[in-house]
């Protein structure tokens, strides 16, 4: 797997991972599972291919409500958020079933929320903001009588996943509740598909030609999606992009004024500096070993009889001089190590 395409994952994972979720939510006895209990089963289900990466633990609590700021937000305010990959759906409502009473069943919680939309609003904006919630709840409930056999692949689950979506909600509940995690993985596939079939394209047309396919990918979600990003997994990707002109870069000072660019642009001045300052002390570090490693054997191609303790105090002695007695400490543990992993 490419890096873009486990950044790509990644991404998708955090998105999917609560429409998963509501499988556990309505399960044996409509018992609202305590959290515990949904780890437990987030765990269980982490080595199925609908969860790839693991569990997410700590979603939930990073997700904040967006319907009430000083007062309600009016609909067309929360539409064109959702709209625009602002707010995630999804998110938003186990964000607010956090709230409820952990011995209430899903559907007293469920019912707890639709109070608190009809105490909020009023009007049109209280009938369709109440009709979002009560599509999302129905779609949990027809989600979960879904039966998806672990025999079929990821691709083939997650496709009946979003059939199944439109067949109750319509295209365009699905798009606001699920459109900006569809784009996503949707670019997952486009940006693997791309990377594979670019490799003799030039540099600046590569990358170029990479985010207008994520711009074009993702839609109304794109600005949204860009200002949730980390910025050091996208310039990874760029990296990655322009392997063969970095690659091109046959001397050290070339290809270093080039990852000094790369990184302002992504990172700032300051930042950058930082990065090669350490890629700086990585380097001086490296060579420092590589020398210490020729005297090495040297030493011990003109001293072939002596004994082991001799030797090993001789060397000892070599690795304080030539590295400092921390990281000829820390140089020899890793030694040790290698030569346990290929015993």
């Amino acid at each position: 797997m490419t890096k873009t395409n486990l950044i790509a994952l990644l991404s998708f994972f955090t998105l999917v991972v609560g429409v998963l979720l509501t499988y556990y939510f309505y399960e044996s006895g409509n018992k609202k599972p305590t959290e515990k209990e949904i780890l437990a089963q987030e765990s269980e289900a982490s080595n199925s291919d609908l969860f790839p990466l693991g569990n997410s633990t700590g979603l939930w609590d990073e997700a904040l409500s967006p319907f009430r700021d000083d007062e309600p937000k009016p609909y067309l305010e929360i539409l064109e958020d959702l709209e625009t990959g602002k707010i995630n759906f999804v998110w938003e409502v186990w964000a607010l079933r956090r709230k409820c009473d952990p011995n209430f069943t899903a559907e007293q919680c469920n019912a707890t929320l639709l109070k608190y939309i009809e105490t909020e609003y009023s009007g049109t904006d209280r009938e369709k903001i109440l009709d979002l919630f009560q599509s999302y709840f129905k779609y949990e409930k027809e989600i979960h009588q879904l039966e998806l056999p672990y025999s079929l692949s990821f691709e083939d689950r997650y496709e009946k996943i979003k059939a199944k979506r439109r067949t109750v909600l319509g295209e365009e509940k699905t798009h606001l509740f699920f459109g900006m995690e569809e784009s996503q993985v949707q670019f997952m596939e486009a940006s693997a598909n791309f990377i594979k079939s670019s490799t003799d394209m030039n540099s600046e047309d590569r990358v170029k030609k990479y985010f207008d396919l994520k711009k074009k990918t993702f839609g109304s979600f794109h600005n949204a999606m860009v200002a949730r990003e980390d910025k050091f997994e996208i310039y990874q990707t760029e990296v990655l992009l322009r392997e063969k002109e970095l690659a091109s870069l046959t001397q050290p000072e070339e290809k270093e004024k080039r990852l000094v660019q790369l990184e302002t642009k992504y990172f700032g001045k300051e930042k950058a500096k930082e990065l090669a300052e350490l890629r700086k002390g990585e380097l001086a570090e490296k060579q420092k070993i590589q020398k210490y490693e020729e005297k090495e054997k040297e030493f011990l191609s003109k001293n072939p009889n002596l004994s082991s303790a001799e030797k090993d105090k001789k060397l000892k002695q070599m690795r304080i001089e030539a590295l400092g007695a921390e990281e000829a400490d820390a140089y020899s543990r890793r030694k040790e190590i290698d030569a346990l992993n290929n015993f």
